[in-house]
Parts: C-alpha cells; sequence; structure tokens
C-alpha cells in the first residue's frame, strides 16, 4: 500500500463512457496536502453537446453554461480522509484491469510524491474512490456556496402526538445532525459520518412522485418524508418502493434507531 507520508498532490480525472448527452461530463481533482487542509481546484466539463440542438439541451433542464470551475481550501478532515483512501489504494496498469465488460466510467489517478516522482494508474478500489468523489463534488458545492448542506425531514404525526426529525448532512465537514422533537422537548445529536452512506443508499432507491408532493409541511396524520427536495410526501402513497425490495422499512429503522 501507499506511503501516505509521502504523498504531495493527488490529479484525478473521471469522465462518463455511457451516459448520453447532455448528461456525459469529465471532472479533475487536483489536491494538495497541506499540514492544515486541503488545497484543491476542481474542474467540471460537460461533453458531446455538440450533437444536440439548444431546444434538446434545454428541454433537459439545462443551459450552455454548466461548466464549473472552483478553486479553494477545504477542512483538514478531507486532508485526513484522502490520505486515509490513498493509503489503502493500489493503482493499476490499464492493462492490469482489462475489464470483462465495457467500463462505465473511467478515473484515472496521477499521484506526486514529495521526492519528485510520481505514480499513475487506476484504482484497484474504484466503486469506493468513485463514490468518495461523489462526496467531495458536494463538499466542493457548498464550499462554493453554490448548494447549501442537505437537510432530511421526517414527520410522524397522530391525533395525540407529533414526532419530527431533521438530519442535517454537510459534506463539506463531513458532519452529520440530527433534531428530534417529540412532545414539546427536542434534542439534538452529533452522529458518525459512516451513517451518512447507508441513509443516503436507501433515501434514493425510492421512488417519489412529486406531483403528489406538498411544499407545505402537512397538518393531517400520517407518515411523512421530505428527502432534501423541501417537498413533502407521504409514506406509502407518495414515496414508495421500487420492486421487491423493502427499502421503505429500512429508511424507517434507520431513522427511528438515528441516535
Amino acid at each position: 500500500m501507499p506511503d501516505v507520508t509521502s504523498i504531495h498532490q493527488l490529479e484525478i480525472s473521471f469522465e462518463t463512457f455511457v451516459v448520453p448527452p447532455p448528461y456525459s461530463h469529465t471532472y479533475t481533482f487536483k489536491l494538495r496536502f497541506e499540514a492544515d487542509g486541503l488545497q484543491l481546484q476542481y474542474d467540471l466539463e460537460y461533453t458531446h453537446r455538440d450533437e444536440l440542438s439548444k431546444e434538446e439541451i434545454w428541454e433537459e433542464g439545462f443551459s450552455n453554461q454548466d461548466d464549473f470551475s472552483w478553486k479553494g481550501r477545504l477542512p483538514v478532515v478531507w486532508r485526513e480522509t484522502l490520505l486515509a483512501a490513498w493509503g489503502r489504494t493500489r493503482l493499476l496498469s490499464e492493462k492490469e484491469q482489462e475489464p470483462s465488460e465495457p467500463l462505465e466510467n473511467g478515473l484515472f489517478i496521477v499521484a506526486k510524491i514529495t521526492n519528485g516522482q510520481q505514480v499513475t494508474g487506476i484504482p484497484e478500489n474504484v466503486e469506493n474512490w468513485e463514490y468518495l468523489l461523489q462526496e467531495l463534488t458536494q463538499a466542493v458545492y457548498e464550499a462554493a456556496q453554490r448548494e447549501h448542506p442537505l437537510r432530511i425531514r421526517y414527520v410522524e404525526r397522530s391525533l395525540k402526538e407529533e414526532l419530527q426529525l431533521i438530519i442535517t448532512v454537510r459534506f463539506l465537514e463531513r458532519s452529520l445532525e440530527m433534531v428530534r422533537q417529540q412532545e414539546k422537548q427536542q434534542h439534538k445529536y452529533s452522529l458518525p459520518w459512516t451513517k451518512a452512506k447507508p441513509l443516503l443508499s436507501t433515501l434514493y432507491l425510492l421512488d417519489y412522485n412529486t406531483e403528489e408532493a406538498n411544499t407545505k409541511m402537512p397538518a393531517l396524520p400520517g407518515k411523512y418524508l421530505d428527502p432534501g427536495d423541501s417537498r413533502w410526501y407521504r409514506l406509502e402513497k407518495d414515496v414508495v418502493n421500487l420492486g421487491r425490495q423493502d427499502y421503505l422499512s429500512d429508511l424507517m429503522r434507520q431513522l427511528t434507531n438515528f441516535h
């Protein structure tokens, strides 16, 4: 495994291979590790849009100015996280990988060592890196103030009482917080970041009917969820399982045991 004390800089390139325009894109991270944090340059570019008309791009909710670049510093927690990920990584050459099926994405790392050397390749644990880079991208968007931290809300209301949960996911700080309010008592919990991934994975496996959702907090008895889009969905009516797997029950267990 790599020596994390010798790493000076990582350059990470990602490209979608099978996603069609206007969604297809590439992005790069240039990461420089410093004692008190992480210096970062992020560049996102959408690709193959010359194959589409302006109208086709607009119809998908995009514009002609979706490319994005940002340069700045992230907190020391990101320095520690990326160094730990690098310490668990073995880089493969393109020949070593030899996928049996066409790749959906391409991910390539150039690591610059403090003695002037550099190593390059594809991470063997590529899926772990892809997910980590999704979190890193969200941290960049929070740092650039293009997005707010994710806020998930849950309300369980009966004729006699009400339970409210508010979970805030801050990718920039890699922190997870829950506020629980019941019977006029409020408690705040700081949760381990390891709980964020299973929660979000379950949340995004559900099917949401946005046409039936309400932007106002519901007043009628029932169980309601706002997954972060500021809309309220009634469980088992406006938000349901996809397929036979009961992700809704999994989500309920995670929410109610989140302290």
